[in-house]
């Protein structure tokens, strides 16, 4: 009996540190493993995180179309070419006006219309329109094919005032004067390019985004087989459009579109097609 008191304590204090070292295992087992866990989860996280910053692209606010956004904006309305499209990557912004003033060629100074063509014995007609501007759209969808057949003809004096008139209503400011610049660019290689530029401009009209410099390029380019690129990139009319074409235009009429026959306002439904065309037969 005193044998076995003897080993009572000594069994216990045994018990007592297996219990205890098998503590402090499972402690350094559940530390490493959370560890590991923690090192996973980061590694994961490191690998499917997205880059952020200048290379990410965000959609402009109020905008229907633009694009521009992107634009920007929108791209251009219909299907784009999968290998001759615009790319990603903008080529460089063009030139902000440097001051001087430079006319189209043909344009004489103070001059506040592009001329496309020239009749001895027919009315001249002014137009004045804003590629911003949805109702110049639908006039251009509606009147267009009359006013190119009259001015290929000759029949006509035909007067185009590409106003930059909305300019400030586009985010970032400025797409009215930039695709007006364009088509003058387009002008300026040869007149008569001038009709599948505003066109092209028309048809993918954006929202108030408007849209970015390569596609306004990709869309005259492509529109008039031209390369407007270099024109487009030196920026060279923009001060001819605001400082001559928009002052003149601010006292001759009220908005755009607007129509002029032999100066004298054409007041007809510009809404129905073919009442611009009588008027200017009748004149």
């Amino acid at each position: 009996m005193t044998t076995s008191r003897s080993r009572t304590p000594l069994l216990l204090a045994i018990g007592g540190g297996v219990a205890c070292l098998a503590l402090i295992v499972l402690l350094v087992v559940s530390v490493t493993v959370g560890v590991l866990v923690y090192r996973d989860g980061e590694t994961g996280a490191s690998a499917t995180a997205g880059p952020t910053g200048a290379g990410s692209r965000t959609t402009e606010p109020g905008t229907d179309g633009p694009e521009e956004t992107e634009p920007a904006g929108t791209e251009p309305a219909g299907t784009e070419p999968e290998e001759t499209g615009p790319s990603d990557t903008d080529p460089p912004q063009a030139d902000a006006p440097s001051g001087e003033l430079i006319l189209p060629p043909g344009v004489d100074e103070d001059q506040p219309y592009l001329e496309l063509s020239t009749s001895e014995d027919g009315p001249v007609v002014d137009v004045y329109r804003d590629f911003l501007c949805p109702p110049c759209k639908d006039f251009q969808r509606i009147h267009g094919d009359d006013l190119i057949t009259m001015a290929l003809q000759n029949s006509i004096t035909l007067r185009v005032h590409p106003r930059p008139m909305l300019d400030d209503r586009s985010t970032p400011p400025g797409y009215s004067g930039r695709a007006a610049h364009a088509a003058v660019c387009a002008y300026a290689e040869d007149p008569e390019k001038w009709f599948p530029a505003e066109i092209a401009l028309f048809d993918n009209q954006p929202g108030d985004e408007g849209l970015p410099d390569h596609e306004i390029i990709y869309l005259v380019n492509e529109a008039t087989g031209l390369d407007i690129s270099e024109c487009y990139e030196k920026g060279e009319y923009h001060v001819w459009l605001q400082e001559v074409v928009e002052p003149e235009a601010l006292q001759a009429v009220s908005g755009t579109p607007e129509v002029l026959i032999d100066g004298q306002p054409f007041t007809g439904d510009l809404g129905r097609s073919g009442t611009l065309k009588q008027a200017i037969e009748e004149a």
